[in-house]
Protein backbone atom coordinates (compact mmCIF):
# COMPACT_ATOMS: atom_id res chain seq x y z
CA UNK A 1 0.00 0.00 0.00
CA UNK A 2 1.13 3.30 -1.09
CA UNK A 3 0.08 6.32 1.07
CA UNK A 4 0.88 10.10 0.20
CA UNK A 5 1.33 12.58 3.22
CA UNK A 6 -1.15 15.43 3.30
CA UNK A 7 1.58 18.17 4.21
CA UNK A 8 5.30 16.71 2.43
CA UNK A 9 3.32 14.70 -0.30
CA UNK A 10 6.30 11.86 0.33
CA UNK A 11 5.30 8.57 -0.80
CA UNK A 12 4.95 5.94 2.46
CA UNK A 13 5.22 2.41 1.25
CA UNK A 14 3.15 -0.04 3.92
CA UNK A 15 3.14 -3.64 3.70
CA UNK A 16 -0.73 -4.83 3.37
CA UNK A 17 0.22 -8.18 4.96
CA UNK A 18 0.92 -6.04 8.17
CA UNK A 19 -1.41 -3.32 8.03
CA UNK A 20 -4.85 -3.74 10.56
CA UNK A 21 -8.21 -4.22 8.90
CA UNK A 22 -9.34 -1.38 10.74
CA UNK A 23 -8.38 2.58 10.23
CA UNK A 24 -4.94 3.20 11.08
CA UNK A 25 -2.55 6.31 11.74
CA UNK A 26 0.71 6.57 9.98
CA UNK A 27 3.96 9.43 10.88
CA UNK A 28 5.27 10.74 8.06
CA UNK A 29 9.23 10.28 9.05
CA UNK A 30 10.07 13.20 6.84
CA UNK A 31 7.80 16.21 8.37
CA UNK A 32 6.06 13.98 11.44
CA UNK A 33 2.46 14.49 10.36
CA UNK A 34 0.00 11.86 10.88
CA UNK A 35 -1.47 10.32 7.89
CA UNK A 36 -4.53 8.02 8.33
CA UNK A 37 -5.14 5.08 6.08
CA UNK A 38 -7.81 1.83 5.66
CA UNK A 39 -6.55 -1.27 4.86
CA UNK A 40 -7.19 -2.11 1.45
CA UNK A 41 -8.22 -5.74 2.30
CA UNK A 42 -10.98 -4.43 4.19
CA UNK A 43 -14.18 -3.95 2.01
CA UNK A 44 -16.44 -2.04 4.85
CA UNK A 45 -16.27 1.43 6.07
CA UNK A 46 -13.80 2.43 3.31
CA UNK A 47 -12.71 5.74 3.80
CA UNK A 48 -12.94 8.58 1.31
CA UNK A 49 -10.99 9.29 -1.51
CA UNK A 50 -9.36 12.33 -0.25
CA UNK A 51 -8.78 10.15 3.07
CA UNK A 52 -7.17 7.49 1.22
CA UNK A 53 -4.43 9.64 -1.02
CA UNK A 54 -4.36 12.55 1.51
CA UNK A 55 -5.73 15.23 -0.78
CA UNK A 56 -8.86 17.03 -0.52
CA UNK A 57 -11.31 15.90 -3.34
CA UNK A 58 -11.26 19.52 -4.91
CA UNK A 59 -7.81 18.13 -5.95
CA UNK A 60 -9.15 15.34 -7.91
CA UNK A 61 -9.55 15.79 -11.77
CA UNK A 62 -11.97 13.01 -13.48
CA UNK A 63 -11.99 12.80 -17.15
CA UNK A 64 -15.12 12.29 -18.41
CA UNK A 65 -14.32 11.62 -22.27
CA UNK A 66 -13.81 7.75 -21.11
CA UNK A 67 -17.82 7.76 -19.85
CA UNK A 68 -19.77 9.96 -22.32
CA UNK A 69 -20.09 8.53 -25.39
CA UNK A 70 -18.78 9.78 -28.21
CA UNK A 71 -20.85 12.23 -31.09
CA UNK A 72 -20.37 10.61 -34.02
CA UNK A 73 -20.97 6.79 -32.18
CA UNK A 74 -24.97 7.71 -32.40
CA UNK A 75 -23.94 9.30 -35.95
CA UNK A 76 -21.90 6.10 -36.69
CA UNK A 77 -24.95 3.71 -35.77
CA UNK A 78 -27.55 5.76 -37.80
CA UNK A 79 -24.74 5.97 -41.20
CA UNK A 80 -24.55 2.21 -40.78
CA UNK A 81 -28.76 1.84 -40.96
CA UNK A 82 -28.75 4.05 -43.76
CA UNK A 83 -26.11 2.02 -45.66
CA UNK A 84 -28.11 -1.63 -45.04
CA UNK A 85 -31.27 0.27 -46.48
CA UNK A 86 -29.32 1.97 -49.55
CA UNK A 87 -28.83 -1.52 -51.00
CA UNK A 88 -32.17 -2.73 -50.70
CA UNK A 89 -33.58 0.15 -52.23
CA UNK A 90 -31.14 0.16 -55.36
CA UNK A 91 -31.92 -3.15 -55.37
CA UNK A 92 -35.61 -2.31 -55.71
CA UNK A 93 -34.82 0.29 -58.29
CA UNK A 94 -32.86 -2.47 -60.16
CA UNK A 95 -35.37 -5.12 -59.93
CA UNK A 96 -37.99 -2.65 -61.59
CA UNK A 97 -35.25 -1.53 -63.93
CA UNK A 98 -34.63 -4.88 -65.50
CA UNK A 99 -38.46 -5.69 -65.63
CA UNK A 100 -39.13 -2.30 -67.56
CA UNK A 101 -36.31 -3.75 -70.19
CA UNK A 102 -37.93 -7.01 -70.74
CA UNK A 103 -41.38 -6.07 -71.10
CA UNK A 104 -39.71 -3.16 -73.21
CA UNK A 105 -39.68 -5.65 -76.18
CA UNK A 106 -42.50 -6.33 -76.61
CA UNK A 107 -43.84 -2.67 -77.32
CA UNK A 108 -44.51 -1.16 -80.44
CA UNK A 109 -42.16 1.80 -79.15
CA UNK A 110 -39.27 -0.23 -79.09
CA UNK A 111 -38.17 1.47 -83.04
CA UNK A 112 -38.80 4.30 -81.80
CA UNK A 113 -36.92 6.58 -83.74
CA UNK A 114 -36.36 10.79 -82.79
CA UNK A 115 -39.19 12.67 -84.42
CA UNK A 116 -38.69 14.82 -87.27
CA UNK A 117 -39.82 18.08 -86.10
CA UNK A 118 -37.92 17.42 -82.70
CA UNK A 119 -34.38 19.07 -83.69
CA UNK A 120 -31.33 18.40 -81.72
CA UNK A 121 -30.19 21.32 -79.61
CA UNK A 122 -26.48 22.17 -79.39
CA UNK A 123 -24.94 24.54 -76.96
CA UNK A 124 -21.97 25.66 -78.41
CA UNK A 125 -19.81 27.11 -75.58
CA UNK A 126 -15.93 27.86 -77.52
CA UNK A 127 -13.66 30.40 -78.00
CA UNK A 128 -14.25 33.44 -80.90
CA UNK A 129 -11.69 31.51 -83.03
CA UNK A 130 -13.60 28.52 -83.49
CA UNK A 131 -17.08 29.62 -82.30
CA UNK A 132 -18.98 30.73 -85.63
CA UNK A 133 -17.81 27.84 -87.62
CA UNK A 134 -19.20 24.99 -85.47
CA UNK A 135 -22.47 27.21 -84.96
CA UNK A 136 -22.85 26.70 -88.87
CA UNK A 137 -22.05 23.48 -89.23
CA UNK A 138 -24.38 22.45 -86.48
CA UNK A 139 -27.32 24.75 -88.01
CA UNK A 140 -26.67 24.00 -91.36
CA UNK A 141 -27.09 20.02 -89.81
CA UNK A 142 -30.20 21.45 -88.61
CA UNK A 143 -29.63 21.60 -85.40
CA UNK A 144 -30.95 24.13 -83.14
CA UNK A 145 -28.20 26.60 -81.99
CA UNK A 146 -27.16 28.37 -79.27
CA UNK A 147 -24.29 30.36 -78.23
CA UNK A 148 -22.35 30.99 -74.71
CA UNK A 149 -19.46 33.67 -75.44
CA UNK A 150 -19.37 33.96 -71.27
CA UNK A 151 -19.45 31.10 -68.45
CA UNK A 152 -22.80 32.85 -67.22
CA UNK A 153 -24.58 32.61 -70.39
CA UNK A 154 -23.76 29.07 -70.45
CA UNK A 155 -25.07 27.94 -67.14
CA UNK A 156 -28.07 29.92 -67.93
CA UNK A 157 -28.86 28.36 -70.93
CA UNK A 158 -28.13 24.72 -69.24
CA UNK A 159 -30.43 25.49 -66.45
CA UNK A 160 -32.88 26.78 -69.17
CA UNK A 161 -33.21 24.00 -71.32
CA UNK A 162 -32.27 20.52 -72.04
CA UNK A 163 -29.53 19.95 -74.24
CA UNK A 164 -28.60 17.42 -76.56
CA UNK A 165 -25.07 18.19 -77.33
CA UNK A 166 -22.54 20.57 -75.36
CA UNK A 167 -19.75 21.62 -77.07
CA UNK A 168 -17.01 22.86 -74.94
CA UNK A 169 -13.80 24.16 -76.17
CA UNK A 170 -10.64 23.72 -74.41
CA UNK A 171 -9.91 27.87 -74.15
CA UNK A 172 -13.70 28.90 -73.74
CA UNK A 173 -13.84 31.82 -71.16
CA UNK A 174 -10.20 31.14 -69.64
CA UNK A 175 -10.73 34.32 -67.72
CA UNK A 176 -13.93 32.92 -65.47
CA UNK A 177 -13.02 29.48 -65.59
CA UNK A 178 -15.71 28.31 -68.10
CA UNK A 179 -14.39 24.55 -68.68
CA UNK A 180 -14.89 24.29 -65.02
CA UNK A 181 -17.72 25.71 -64.47
CA UNK A 182 -19.63 24.08 -67.60
CA UNK A 183 -17.90 20.87 -66.91
CA UNK A 184 -19.27 20.80 -62.80
CA UNK A 185 -22.77 21.68 -64.23
CA UNK A 186 -22.79 18.50 -66.21
CA UNK A 187 -21.44 16.89 -63.36
CA UNK A 188 -24.57 18.11 -61.12
CA UNK A 189 -26.91 16.62 -63.67
CA UNK A 190 -29.19 13.95 -62.31
CA UNK A 191 -27.90 10.30 -63.96
CA UNK A 192 -31.62 10.12 -66.18
CA UNK A 193 -30.59 13.98 -67.39
CA UNK A 194 -26.71 13.09 -68.13
CA UNK A 195 -27.52 10.08 -70.80
CA UNK A 196 -30.09 12.27 -72.84
CA UNK A 197 -27.04 14.75 -72.78
CA UNK A 198 -24.06 14.12 -75.65
CA UNK A 199 -20.68 15.92 -74.20
CA UNK A 200 -18.12 17.02 -76.83
CA UNK A 201 -14.74 18.43 -75.86
CA UNK A 202 -12.83 20.60 -78.47
CA UNK A 203 -8.97 20.38 -77.50
CA UNK A 204 -5.76 20.29 -79.48
CA UNK A 205 -3.45 17.64 -78.25
CA UNK A 206 -5.94 14.57 -78.94
CA UNK A 207 -7.20 12.11 -81.76
CA UNK A 208 -10.62 13.02 -82.97
CA UNK A 209 -12.80 10.18 -81.59
CA UNK A 210 -10.56 9.02 -78.96
CA UNK A 211 -12.13 6.92 -76.58
CA UNK A 212 -9.61 6.58 -74.38
CA UNK A 213 -9.27 10.48 -74.50
CA UNK A 214 -12.96 10.99 -73.96
CA UNK A 215 -13.05 9.13 -70.91
CA UNK A 216 -10.01 10.48 -69.58
CA UNK A 217 -11.95 13.88 -69.81
CA UNK A 218 -15.47 13.03 -68.56
CA UNK A 219 -16.85 13.59 -71.69
CA UNK A 220 -18.69 11.23 -75.13
CA UNK A 221 -16.49 12.80 -77.49
CA UNK A 222 -12.99 14.53 -77.89
CA UNK A 223 -12.25 16.42 -81.28
CA UNK A 224 -8.98 18.00 -82.97
CA UNK A 225 -9.65 21.25 -84.21
CA UNK A 226 -7.98 20.22 -87.26
CA UNK A 227 -10.83 17.94 -87.72
CA UNK A 228 -13.50 20.58 -86.98
CA UNK A 229 -14.47 20.67 -91.00
CA UNK A 230 -15.83 17.07 -90.25
CA UNK A 231 -17.50 17.64 -86.91
CA UNK A 232 -21.33 16.77 -88.32
CA UNK A 233 -20.38 13.38 -89.64
CA UNK A 234 -18.10 12.60 -86.12
CA UNK A 235 -21.22 13.92 -84.17
CA UNK A 236 -23.67 11.70 -86.27
CA UNK A 237 -21.50 8.55 -86.03
CA UNK A 238 -20.91 8.94 -82.33
CA UNK A 239 -24.92 9.89 -81.56
CA UNK A 240 -25.69 7.27 -83.77
CA UNK A 241 -23.39 4.66 -81.49
CA UNK A 242 -24.87 5.98 -78.44
CA UNK A 243 -28.05 5.68 -78.98
CA UNK A 244 -27.47 2.10 -79.51
CA UNK A 245 -25.75 1.64 -76.18
CA UNK A 246 -28.58 3.39 -74.36
CA UNK A 247 -30.89 2.06 -76.60
CA UNK A 248 -32.46 -0.64 -74.17
CA UNK A 249 -32.75 2.94 -71.17
CA UNK A 250 -34.97 4.00 -74.16
CA UNK A 251 -37.19 1.68 -74.77
CA UNK A 252 -37.80 1.07 -71.28
CA UNK A 253 -38.28 4.62 -70.28
CA UNK A 254 -40.11 4.92 -73.57
CA UNK A 255 -38.40 7.63 -75.00
CA UNK A 256 -37.03 8.59 -78.32
CA UNK A 257 -33.10 8.72 -78.71
CA UNK A 258 -30.64 12.04 -78.82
Amino acid sequence: MVLICTKCEARLQVDDAKAPARPFTVRCPKCQTNVTAQNALDDHNLPAVSEVFGRPESAVVVDRSNFEPAVSASRYNSAAEDSTAAPQNSLAGMNELADALRNSHNRSSSNRKRPAWDVRKALVCTSPAYRETIARLLADNEYQVFVAAKTSEALSQMREEQMDVIVLDANFDPVEQGVAFVTREVKLLRPSERRRLFFVYLTAGVRTMDLHAAFLNNVNLVINPSDLDQLPEVLEVSIRHYNELYRDFYRALDLSPI
